[in-house]
């Protein structure tokens, strides 16, 4: 652990010494987000990739995946939804994410869109003719 005594708050320091370590920080921060874009680009290109397992490629045919829907995306999720049929909870948690069924904010969504729907109804209500 650092030594807290010679550590200096940034609001001690000159206005020179905030701008050049605020400066460090924004072009770490850009470069963690270049990286992080370059990494889900591999990413998404090996998924897009068609499956190269035989075996594999004929599980998915067989539960019904047209040939060309055969790609490592469809694998990957295949495998995600056998997880969950089997029992793995958190397998259930991230296909309902995926599909954007996620419980936490299914909630919270319904209600705002209530609220809209409403405030819509009444705006129309309210329109001069």
């Amino acid at each position: 652990m650092a030594n807290e005594k010679n550590l200096v708050p940034l609001n001690q320091r000159t206005k020179g010494e905030q701008r050049r370590i605020a400066s460090a920080g924004g072009k770490a921060s850009g470069e963690a987000r270049r990286a992080k874009k370059t990494m889900r680009e591999y990413a998404d290109y090996l998924l897009s990739l068609p499956v190269s397992d035989r075996r594999k490629w004929n599980k998915l045919s067989r539960a019904g995946v047209l040939p060309e829907g055969c790609d490592n995306k469809m694998l990957v999720t295949f495998a995600l939804m056998q997880a969950a049929q089997s029992g793995d909870v958190q397998a259930v948690k991230e296909l309902r994410n995926l599909i954007g069924e996620d419980s936490a904010q299914a909630p919270e969504a319904e209600s705002r869109i209530d609220e809209y729907l409403s405030a819509l109804e009444d705006t129309v209500k309210n329109e001069p003719k």
